[in-house]
């Protein structure tokens, strides 16, 4: 759970990468737009991944758990989420977690 918990904390740093009038943008998205935005949690997974790779093993299973959050917090049980369309058990337990906690909070 402290992994959990510590690595939901990077769940959308791929937003870091997105464009901030896209990001911020007060009206609808269109369609470009939106597929920019759903591209942060490759984005995410690509900055985790330089990181893991300047740092030693014994944080690798927190970046593992980060990682599988970052790229599917945006899942949906039935496939519908983005970027990979998983579906049901297939998306990260964490992942399913944190997605109900980001829900939550906004």
């Amino acid at each position: 759970m402290n992994h959990i918990v510590h690595s939901s904390i990077l769940h959308d740093i791929g937003k870091a990468e997105i464009p901030e009038g896209i990001l911020y943008k007060p009206g609808p998205l269109s369609p470009y737009e939106r597929k920019i935005i759903e591209m942060h949690p490759l984005m995410g997974s690509d900055i985790l991944n330089k990181i893991s790779r300047e740092i030693n093993n014994d944080v690798i299973s927190s970046l593992e758990v980060a990682e599988n959050i970052l790229l599917h917090h945006h899942g949906k049980w039935d496939g519908t989420g983005y970027p990979h369309r998983l579906k049901g058990e297939d998306i990260p337990l964490e992942a399913r977690i944190v997605a109900i906690v980001d829900v939550l909070m906004h």
